[in-house]
Formats: C-alpha cells, sequence, structure tokens
C-alpha cells in the first residue's frame, strides 16, 4: 500500500524536506490588486515574493483556496496514480477554506477516480482524507512532520490520521511580527474567517501605539493573545527561543518535532539569541528541529521578517 502525504502552501516545512519525502503541496492562490499568483512552496519565488511584491501588499490583498473543481483536478493529477492512501493536512478551518474546499473535493474523486488509475494501468481502489491541522504556519509543519515520521515507521494511515487529530490541539504555536506598522497599515480584513489573522493583529496593535514594542503572540486552540513584549525584535525571540529550550529540555513535547519559519534570509534566524542553544537543546532531546521559509500567506499577514515557532506539547504558562 502507497501511503501519500500531502500539505497545503502555507505549511512551512524546508524545501529539502518536502523533496526528500516526496510530499506534494497544494498550491495556494495569491491575490495582489489586479494580479494573481499561485504559491507553490517553491523557494526562489518566496525570496522573490519577500523583496519584490511583499512591500506593495495593501488592505485589500492577501490568500485563498483554489476553487473546489481546482483541486479535485489537482488531485487527479498529482495523487490518485501515485498513492493507495492519501492524507491531506490543511491550515486551520478557522483560519482559511482550505479544508472545506479539499474536503468537498475528495468526495468528488469517488466517482472520477477509477478511470484514471485503469488509464494508467494502476489497481486497486484509492482513498483519501482530509485533516484539519487546527494551526498555521510553522504549527501546520509540526503536525505533517510528525506525520512522516509516522509513516516511516510504517503506521497505517488511519492510526496516522487518528494520531493528528489528537495532536492538533495540542500544537503551541508563536508568532513574532518584526513590523508591526505592516500590520497597522493591513487594516481588518472583515467578510473573512476573522480575516485569518484579524485577531491577532488585534492583540498586537491593541497594546498601544507603541510601535517599537515587539510582542510575542500565541495561537493555541483557536486563542491569539500576546504573552510577552520585548523592546526590540531580537528581544522577543531570543524569550521565544529561551521559552522552546525549557519546553524541550524538561521533556514536555509530545512529538519530536519542532518547527520554526521565518520570512526572509534563515541565516538571520540562525544568528538570533538563543538559537544555538535550541538547537543544542533538541539534539540533546532527540527533537528535530525543521527552519524553513514563511510562507507569502504568513508573510502577507505578518510582515516582512515575522517569525512563526511551533510544537506539540501541553499548555504551559510563558516563561
Amino acid at each position: 500500500m502507497r501511503i501519500g502525504l500531502v500539505v497545503d502552501a502555507s505549511c512551512d516545512l524546508p524545501q529539502d524536506f518536502l523533496l526528500k519525502h516526496r510530499i506534494p503541496v497544494l498550491p495556494i492562490r495569491i491575490r495582489l490588486g489586479e494580479q494573481s499568483l499561485v504559491d507553490r512552496r517553491v523557494p526562489q519565488a518566496t525570496q522573490a515574493f519577500y523583496s519584490e511584491l511583499l512591500p506593495k501588499v495593501g488592505p485589500g490583498d492577501g490568500s485563498e483556496p483554489l476553487q473546489v473543481a481546482e483541486i479535485q483536478e489537482w488531485f487527479l493529477e498529482e495523487l490518485v496514480t501515485r498513492y493507495d492512501q492519501v492524507i491531506c493536512l490543511t491550515i486551520s478551518a478557522q483560519r482559511s477554506a482550505i479544508f472545506e474546499h479539499a474536503t468537498q473535493a475528495s468526495f468528488g474523486l469517488l466517482q472520477r477516480y477509477r478511470e484514471r488509475r485503469a488509464a494508467a494501468g494502476v489497481a486497486g481502489h484509492f482513498a483519501m482524507r482530509v485533516v484539519d491541522g487546527r494551526s498555521l504556519f510553522a504549527g501546520s509543519a509540526v503536525l505533517a512532520a510528525e506525520a512522516v515520521r509516522l509513516i516511516g515507521d510504517g503506521a497505517h494511515p488511519n492510526a496516522v490520521r487518528t494520531r493528528l487529530e489528537q495532536l492538533a490541539g495540542q500544537v503551541c504555536t508563536f508568532l513574532v511580527a518584526d513590523d508591526l506598522g505592516h500590520l497597522r497599515r493591513r487594516g481588518f480584513r472583515k467578510g473573512e474567517r476573522g480575516g485569518l489573522l484579524d485577531r491577532l493583529r488585534g492583540a498586537a496593535l491593541g497594546l498601544g501605539s507603541l510601535l517599537d514594542v515587539k510582542p510575542v503572540i500565541s495561537v493555541q486552540q483557536g486563542v491569539d493573545k500576546p504573552v510577552a513584549l520585548a523592546p526590540s525584535f531580537d528581544n522577543a525571540a531570543e524569550k521565544l527561543l529561551a521559552h522552546a529550550r525549557v519546553r524541550v529540555l524538561a521533556g514536555e513535547l509530545l512529538a519530536p518535532q519542532l518547527c520554526i519559519s521565518f520570512a526572509g534570509e534563515l541565516s538571520l534566524v540562525r544568528d538570533l539569541p538563543g538559537f544555538v542553544e535550541l538547537d543544542a537543546a533538541c539534539t540533546e532531546r532527540g527533537v528535530t528541529l525543521h527552519l524553513a521559509m514563511l510562507s507569502p500567506t504568513g508573510a502577507i499577514n505578518l510582515g516582512r521578517g515575522a517569525l512563526s515557532l511551533a510544537f506539540a506539547a501541553p499548555t504551559a504558562t510563558f516563561a
């Protein structure tokens, strides 16, 4: 039985990890004024987006899922002859309609996959389950990396899906935005599912007009709130990395994965105060640290230089 994992383009896993484990990436459409482009999580395109397009992002710009028919065609082209069973992991259904669209597209496959497999000389049934990751950015990456580990260990697809659904509610995701002015200029996007990160903007900008104060935002179980303040981005990141290091060394992680993503050059993350110590703690405790680029979806909402960090663990006070 050939088992596949699919993630959407907002899932912040490193490109080499995606290639090594042959993980297909469900594209996301990006709208910038009258321009429309498709994010397939290609590093060079993401870097170009950061430098050329992100500075031009306006209040009405954003990302959106492909339509149901488009996703179904993508499933048919990319999955039904390549795998026998597929788990499709998406960004939180509270944040985006990707889960809803992918679920509807998967239902339609039941009427169409047999013809496609027969034409390719592939026997047997095809099955797909779409899983709401209940997280975003680095948080989605934690679940995806754990799914890869479980599949590699020979776990049955149903066991993998069940484990992901259990872990989804225990993923601790943290965000640090370097440019709160970007959040203010973006404003509040009414009519979407919370404007993806409207509540985060409210938490950050509700701190007042002190744009030089950088909050660490916790995103867990549908609640977004500031858990720390710092006078600079580096100080905020240092607090976050130290918190993660404490959780790792205490053996509190529920899966041996810790993911960090950044909207900029990744070398800047490695130079942050506390990164080397966190990396060493992960090595000591057998936790894999994944460092990736923040998706254009994340960058549109958070701005250039934003940081996302996530792991699965019981809820704990940020210290």
